[in-house]
């Protein structure tokens, strides 16, 4: 796929993300069906996440992208690191650490949470000392943020976390400057 239909895709799921309104699916015939029931049982999930409590909200997310096969970089796009959209792993369900938390991050804006209380976190994993990013969400600035990993699936406060090390916040600006220097790269 060239550069500019990738950015493209990107940017139309990122206005997605930020409108106020809901995101509809057309019956066009040229929209794989395969693919348009992967956003789709997106949409339910968001739908019945939209009017609950935060910590619910969280969860469903939390459990909705969990359900996706982890795949390195490599298996995936050929590449040491890469940082799929939202978009590239809904459509192949698979992907490594940070393409969970960043789905995870826009879809809990989406959902309402200010994005001051959401975070990725770059951390080591105690066992292997392995690179990893989880998604934390912090209801108040100097909580202890609750912690959404895809390898341990279960909300926790990150005190609770004895298995990751150094966690240290990636600023949320880096999200969107990353896909852009990706897209130009391509």
């Amino acid at each position: 796929m060239n550069i500019i239909l990738k950015l493209l895709i990107f940017l139309c799921f990122t206005f997605a993300l930020h409108a106020d309104t809901k995101v509809e699916f057309s019956q066009d015939e040229s929209i794989n069906k395969f693919t348009l029931s992967k956003f789709k049982s997106w949409e339910k999930m968001m739908n019945k996440a939209k009017n609950e409590k935060i910590l619910t909200k969280l969860k469903l997310v939390n459990d909705y992208f969990n359900k996706f096969k982890y795949k390195s970089d490599l298996e995936n796009w050929k590449k040491e690191d890469y940082w799929a959209s939202p978009l590239e792993f809904m459509t192949l369900k698979t992907g490594d650490c940070e393409d969970y938390a960043i789905a995870k991050f826009f879809t809990l804006k989406r959902l309402g949470i200010k994005e001051k209380k959401l975070s990725l976190i770059y951390t080591k994993l105690a066992k292997t000392n392995q690179s990893h990013i989880v998604l934390a969400y912090s209801h108040k600035a100097n909580f202890v943020p609750i912690i959404l990993d895809n390898i341990n699936k279960k909300l926790q406060l990150s005190t609770k976390r004895k298995d990751l090390l150094n966690m240290k916040n990636i600023e949320n600006k880096v999200i969107l400057e990353k896909f852009q220097l990706q897209a130009l790269k391509k």
